[in-house]
């Protein structure tokens, strides 16, 4: 499964190609070189090997590690200013109603009522324009519908307190 789905120029493809091979080279032999002398019966386990021969194993490993961070950042940086030359991608143009008409071959009362809210059902020809709009439910007009109002008001509240003069 590919994660980017661009499309690459053969040399770019051998070239990444070439570096993925060489680096999964690169983690079996130090894989190898790192568990061949654990598994020799010769020698023994390497328990009781000494602080410096595992500080030249860590510093080995440690050059290949920035060996490796160089030749990436390298990399990206040359892509980066590849790239760079580029004219940046522009967003798609807006359509307005009159070209969107056009490509689609409709008419102003197709149109019309394809841009009214609901369920349609559209036919299209075979070279991709609309031949027919159907509506599947009775649709109300603006002036017929009258609205609810968003908030419904409640009565005010009242609290009516007995003062003390007007106690019987």
């Amino acid at each position: 499964m590919k994660i980017i789905r661009t499309r690459q120029r053969p040399f770019m493809l051998v070239v990444d190609i070439i570096l993925t091979v060489l680096a999964w080279v690169g983690l079996l032999y130090l894989l190898i070189r790192g568990l061949i002398p654990l598994l020799d019966e010769h020698q023994g386990p390497r328990i009781e090997v000494g602080m410096l021969d595992a500080l030249t194993t860590l510093q080995f490993y440690g050059l290949v590690a920035v060996i490796n961070a160089l030749l990436l950042v390298s990399w990206a940086r040359y892509r980066q200013r590849r790239n760079r030359n580029y004219p940046p991608r522009l967003p798609a143009p807006v359509v307005d109603d009159k070209r969107l008409s056009e490509s689609f071959k409709l008419s102003d009362e197709t149109f019309t009522q394809m841009r009214q809210p609901g369920v349609i059902t559209v036919y299209n020809d075979e070279e991709g324009g609309i031949m027919h709009v159907a509506t599947q439910f009775y649709r109300i007009r603006p002036e017929d519908q009258q609205h609810p109002p968003l908030v419904v008001e409640l009565p005010p509240r009242v609290i009516h307190l007995h003062s003390e003069e007007g106690e019987k």
